[in-house]
């Protein structure tokens, strides 16, 4: 469903990205895992199109993010670390917005919005505008934008930052009913235990490369114990202390 081919990304002297390659399928959740400034946000804002590679390209769904933007995000939908919200709207403003970007018609909007509103316990706060709400709210309105179009693939960065125990229940189960439905869900976190419990797949990327990837069974197999946890395995593999890789 999407690809990352042959992709380098410098910021003066520091390589972020390193002749980095990645391909996804369908029906699949898979974490994009690393320590901090490791490129996982250099690598999903080439895929979403906001920074250009130095080299190579990126595929969403066979099309390229360089040749063919606007037809390339028309089938994916993308949620950033920190909200960016136009917060002068109100929720349902903001949401009508997105669809009319996405030219959804207008008939087909209600079905689209209620359930994830209602998902996220956002019925009471979708009136209000954007700047009374709190980074939690503002979290939730930025993943709703992100599903409403109901597009291919979702590039969701620290998707469960600022959200409560029950908005992160229900962004599992959101998941899990994409993933059913022929979806692709890619997303960075450094949560470790939530990538084992919700993910089939990971890919874990250190100082600009590719270190391991595929299902999270495989790469538990690296670690020295086949009982390890995949924050364990995560630790030996990138050699980074507990407190750099959970924080």
């Amino acid at each position: 469903m999407f690809e990352l081919l042959s992709v380098s990304k410098n910021y003066e002297e520091t390589e972020a990205l390193k002749n980095v390659s990645i391909s996804v399928g369908a029906r699949k959740i898979t974490a994009f895992l690393g320590p901090n400034g490791a490129g996982k946000t250099t690598a999903i804002k080439i895929l979403s199109g906001l920074i250009k590679p130095d080299s190579g390209d990126a595929l969403i769904c066979g099309t390229s993010i360089l040749k063919n933007p606007i037809e390339a995000k028309r089938k994916f939908g993308y949620s950033p670390d920190i909200p960016m919200l136009f917060e002068y709207l109100t929720g349902i403003d903001y949401l009508n917005l997105i669809m009319d970007i996405f030219r959804i018609p207008s008939s087909e909007r209600p079905g689209r919005v209620e359930k994830y509103i209602e998902a996220f316990d956002m019925k009471d706060h979708i009136g209000n505008q954007i700047t009374a709400y709190s980074l939690g709210m503002k979290k939730k309105l930025s993943l709703i934008a992100a599903l409403c179009h109901e597009p291919e693939v979702f590039f969701l960065d620290e998707p469960t930052t600022g959200l409560d125990p029950k908005a992160i229940k229900a962004l599992k189960d959101i998941f899990k009913n994409l993933a059913k439905s022929g979806k692709t869900v890619f997303f960075s976190t450094h949560i470790l235990d939530i990538a084992e419990k919700m993910c089939d797949d990971a890919i874990i990327i250190s100082k600009g490369k590719i270190i391991a990837e595929g299902a999270i069974d495989k790469i538990r197999a690296q670690a020295s114990s086949d009982k390890a946890t995949l924050e364990e395995v995560f630790l030996q593999i990138t050699n980074v202390d507990d407190e750099a890789a959970v924080k």
